[in-house]
């Protein structure tokens, strides 16, 4: 294809004087779920800001402490870095090869030393933008020796932004993030006897070199070169071609649809794309599918200035079942450009509809079917943080705060459920939760009625509130005994014949919270009473309260304030009928619950303390 007429040099040789100055190459180590990462890179970037004409930065993202999608793309060649220097922690940083304290005097110090090469590097995009030619031209003002020397070129993203943080450090701007090296991680070979003589260049040539996939912003590509001794690992020169500002250019920033739906026709998606090239767009073909379907088109015609953006509307859509559905669109043809591949990643929703009546009578989940979600069910979350089975208590639901960053939010939906056919409109469900120290990770409940246009709060809890066991710095996982029973009244929705329930929790990035054995109108308060044989007495109390109940093995008794909070607790093994007393005298006056767990069945009773 007939190449743009684009590029952009970053030229070494600046005068005579300065004919031997160097460029710093600053090599960073960082990672998506490195704590330590997320507090010293933001330094690290303002060193670099303030240091343009003296260094040049590329960054790998490696495959420790935990999850990064950007190491994950291109682990071979980041894992060969890491072990050219041999990087055991992040963050950690090199200069130029020999130096690992990037700091203004280092730079400096660094910069200072001539370097025996001169460089120049440029690059430019194919028409489509699915490819790069890339030219590097070393020169030797004077005789030079390299032994054992290669050229090392990296494309880089200059920047990388997401929406939500990818990994759990809560970061969601990484810089100069190296994504491919070419021809690969070994380099390519600076030849001795170009520079036998004074004068003497040797000039690499890249042509056709693929833009990967993965590449989040076309329009952020760059490439970072350096002349590398293998041996002494010294860099001697570096360089940046910047990325372009590319003509005819744009993409689908987003696309959507409500979240929830109570039947397989869609008829609210819609869509936001932007100019992102340095000329207005006056046609274009937007593009989606659904499902994985084949593509379907809908013209665009106007003038769109750079860095406006337009908004689109999908037509209908129908689903084939009940469950999540996925929705993606992209752009081709700008301009007329006859481009055919997506401009920029597609923009991608994930969304759930749900085909199926409100069930008649109680509504029961103790989650003991591995096989989750189950039918009518669904589980969403922006950044893919979803809730999960856990084999804890036979069964249940788990959000991993512990893993997951400060702001991620999955929800689960229930199936459908009509509760004008229930009696007792109660709902009751057990949850877990520890703090990691002072963490406040938010559990709520919500209903709809309406199919998901509106949803209405009848729960809330977080941090010590929702918190079942002392805060702990180990991932939680609960015992038996750390469960704690929850009654919401659902009454201002008897009349619904379609209701949906939502739990939604919010992460703080501090430890794991559960939920076991919903029960809405069944009968189970009655049985377990009647299994447990419970009588708390008196009530009012004003001095010993008296708990009596049938004990079967292992039991904990606990007296829990109105806000969740666990004021008083007793535990044992026993078998038959035990009695417990606790002293309320120093209890403020009011409501409180009593919650009796033994044998895995869980009783809670009122009392009032006067």
């Amino acid at each position: 294809m007939k190449k743009l007429l684009l590029s952009l040099s970053a030229f070494m040789l600046v005068g005579s004087s300065f004919a031997q100055q160097r460029m710093v190459l600053v090599e960073s180590f960082s990672q998506a779920s490195c704590g330590p990462c997320a507090s010293q890179n933001p330094a690290l970037e303002t060193l670099l800001a303030a240091n343009t004409t003296k260094a040049v930065a590329i960054k790998y993202q490696v495959s420790w402490p935990g999850f990064d999608p950007m190491y994950n793309q291109n682990p071979t060649e980041i894992d060969a870095r890491s072990d050219y220097y041999n990087i055991t922690g992040v963050p950690d940083r090199v200069l130029d090869g020999t130096n690992q304290n990037a700091t203004q005097a280092s730079i400096n110090a660094r910069y200072a030393v001539p370097s025996p090469v001169n460089m120049t590097i440029s690059h430019t995009m194919n028409a489509g933008y699915t490819a790069a030619d890339i030219t590097v031209t070393i020169t030797a003002p004077a005789m030079w020796s390299p032994a054992n020397t290669v050229l090392q070129l990296g494309m880089i993203e200059k920047t990388i932004s997401f929406a939500t943080p990818p990994g759990s450090n809560g970061e969601t701007v990484f810089h100069s993030v190296m994504r491919k090296m070419i021809p690969n991680a070994s380099g390519t070979p600076v030849v001795a006897a170009n520079f036998a003589a004074p004068g003497g260049s040797q000039t690499f040539t890249f042509t056709n070199v693929a833009i990967p996939a993965y590449i989040y912003n076309i329009q952020e590509v760059g490439f970072v070169a350096w002349v590398q001794n293998n041996t002494t690992q010294e860099v001697f020169q570096a360089g940046i071609s910047e990325p372009l500002l590319l003509p005819d250019f744009g993409a689908v920033q987003s696309v959507q649809a409500s979240n929830y739906s109570c039947d397989l026709i869609v008829s609210n998606a819609t869509g936001v794309f932007k100019n992102t090239g340095s000329t207005p767009i006056t046609t274009a073909t937007i593009n989606y599918t659904f499902n994985g379907g084949p593509a379907q088109t809908i013209p665009y015609s106007g003038n769109l200035a750079p860095g406006a953006t337009a908004n689109f509307n999908i037509p209908t859509l129908t689903a084939t079942a009940s469950g999540a559905q996925v929705l993606t669109s992209f752009l081709t043809n700008i301009n007329g450009s006859g481009v055919t591949t997506p401009y920029g990643l597609p923009a991608t929703t994930t969304f759930g509809v749900v085909n199926a009546a409100g069930s008649t009578g109680a509504f029961i989940q103790n989650f003991t079917n591995s096989q989750f979600p189950y039918a009518d069910y669904f589980v969403f979350s922006p950044a893919g943080n979803n809730w999960a089975r856990n084999a804890a208590n036979t069964g249940c639901l788990k959000y991993d705060n512990y893993a997951f960053a400060a702001g991620s939010i999955g929800e689960t939906n229930l199936a459908p459920i009509n509760l004008s056919t229930i009696t007792n409109k109660l709902m009751k469900f057990d949850v877990a939760y520890a703090q990691y120290t002072n963490e406040n990770d938010k559990l709520e409940v919500l209903v709809t009625t309406d199919c998901g246009a509106t949803w209405t709060n009848v729960y809330t809890k977080q941090g010590t509130t929702l918190s079942t066991v002392p805060a702990q710095t180990a991932g939680f996982t609960p015992t038996s005994a750390q469960w704690r029973n929850e009654t919401v009244d659902l009454t201002a929705f008897g009349s619904a014949t379609k209701m949906t329930v939502k739990f939604k929790a919010t992460s703080a990035y501090g430890n794991n919270v559960y939920v076991d054995n919903i029960n809405i109108g069944g009968p189970l308060s009655i049985a377990e009473e009647n299994l447990l044989n419970v009588s708390v007495y008196p009530n009012p109390a004003t001095g010993i309260l008296n708990v009596s109940f049938d004990a079967t093995g292992d039991y904990v008794v606990s007296i829990i304030d109105l806000l969740g909070r666990e004021v008083s607790s007793k535990s044992n093994t026993a078998s038959g009928v035990q009695t417990i007393d606790f002293d309320v005298t120093n209890l403020s006056k009011g409501s409180y619950v009593v919650s009796i767990l033994s044998g895995g069945t869980k009783t809670t009773k009122n009392i009032i303390v006067q």
